[in-house]
């Protein structure tokens, strides 16, 4: 079913350890079954991400304002407002929000649904 989503009107939703938050804008609770995508919103300072990777699912980040690093296997990125990432399936990664600033940044997995997973390293 076609659906137009007000980011705003979303409630969000708190992410462990007081990282930040999360606002699920497109997953099965609207009826997508083959990608998911939400916004995440990363505390300034805020705990490291866990090492982890998804057995299927390809990964994009779209930053939208402050920086953060970026643990890809064993190199470590800053990523920055304005870039475009992507993790393909079975990549360990972590991001953390090592700032002062907010972290945000759309996160887009393909395939969603059933089909994901998040395994930690």
């Amino acid at each position: 079913m076609f659906k137009i989503i007000d980011i705003d009107a979303v409630e969000p939703s708190p992410m462990e350890n007081g990282r930040g938050e999360i606002v699920r804008l497109v997953n099965p609770k609207i009826g997508a079954e083959k990608v998911d995508v939400h916004l995440n919103r990363l505390a300034p300072g805020g705990p490291n991400g866990k090492l982890h990777r998804h057995t299927v699912a390809d990964n994009v980040y779209i930053v939208k304002t402050g920086e953060g690093q970026l643990r890809i296997e064993n190199e470590t990125h800053t990523i920055r407002a304005g870039q475009v990432i992507y993790i393909p399936a079975g990549v360990h990664h972590s991001l953390s929000n090592v700032s002062s600033e907010p972290l945000e940044l759309f996160e887009i997995y393909a395939p969603g649904g059933a089909a994901f997973d998040f395994i930690i390293a």
